[in-house]
């Protein structure tokens, strides 16, 4: 059982955990390390467990949702914990994980325990929005991460922590899967983007008016989008969101053709 001493004493462990840095910037040293990182797993796991059984491939990806799960539950405490006198809990809405990029917690779990015989269209469907579209918004996340990033050093190692996931997996979920990604991948991934883009609306305008941004697609408030705001500014709310969702569409189609091309090339080396 936890002791008194220690529930009284959980607020100074939390505010630990608050401590602060300098907003680290584009190619500052924790970015540049960051990528080193990132790029290093996402080779190795890539290179090293291209062709294992699928039960050890459904294991790797478990563990890859928990890491997810546990640093997205620590970045859920930090950022709703006050620290007082007196210590309060006040949840902002805005951190509710329902961006394109807190996807893997609730579409992992479908790679994971559904077995593909059954389910084959939304395994496929799965698959390709794993890694086209959130692979696609972890790069620019990791590449671009003005954002994203703040003074608190936690929320800092977990934004790390959490798009470098989505690139390793979402890279290593097309290695895996490479003999069977083809373009009807790529257009059931779309499905899954329109399905969740909707979702994260009706979040948006029921919980108004806590200004959450899911998905980046709320009618009372400007996106965050660089270049976005501007437009849904200007235009308004609809050419936003129709412009919003064709640049996910083509940029999660760039991404499927160089993946393809890719796989394509190493192929066309090993049969010379």
């Amino acid at each position: 059982m936890i002791s008194y001493t220690k529930i009284v004493h959980m607020d100074k462990i939390i505010n630990f955990f608050q401590g602060e840095m300098n907003k680290p910037g584009i190619f500052s040293w924790f970015h540049f390390f960051g990528l080193v990182l990132i790029v290093s797993a996402t080779i190795l796991v890539s290179y090293y467990f291209k062709d294992v059984k699928e039960k050890t491939y459904k294991r790797i990806l478990l563990v890859g949702w928990i890491i997810l799960i546990v640093v997205e539950i620590g970045k859920q405490i930090v950022k709703a914990f006050h620290y007082g006198p007196p210590s309060y809990w006040e949840y902002n809405f805005y951190d509710l994980p329902f961006h394109v990029c807190s996807m893997c917690f609730y579409l992992l779990p479908i790679l994971i325990f559904v077995k593909k015989e059954k389910c084959p269209h939304l395994i496929d469907a799965v698959n390709g929005f794993l890694c086209f579209t959130v692979l696609l918004a972890g790069i620019i996340v990791c590449c671009y991460t003005d954002i994203v990033m703040s003074r608190l050093i936690y929320t800092n190692v977990q934004t790390l922590i959490h798009h470098g996931m989505q690139v390793v997996l979402g890279v290593y979920i097309f290695v895996w899967n490479r003999k069977n990604i083809t373009i009807k991948t790529y257009l059931k991934s779309l499905i899954v983007f329109v399905v969740l883009a909707a979702i994260a609306l009706v979040i948006n305008v029921s919980l108004w008016p806590r200004e959450t941004d899911m998905f980046y697609l709320n009618p009372y408030k400007i996106t965050a989008i660089p270049l976005g705001n501007l437009v849904q500014e200007k235009a308004g709310f609809a050419v936003y969101a129709i412009g919003y969702t064709l640049a996910v569409f083509l940029g999660s189609l760039v991404v499927y053709f160089v993946e393809t091309s890719i796989y394509k090339l190493v192929l066309k080396r090993k049969s010379k």
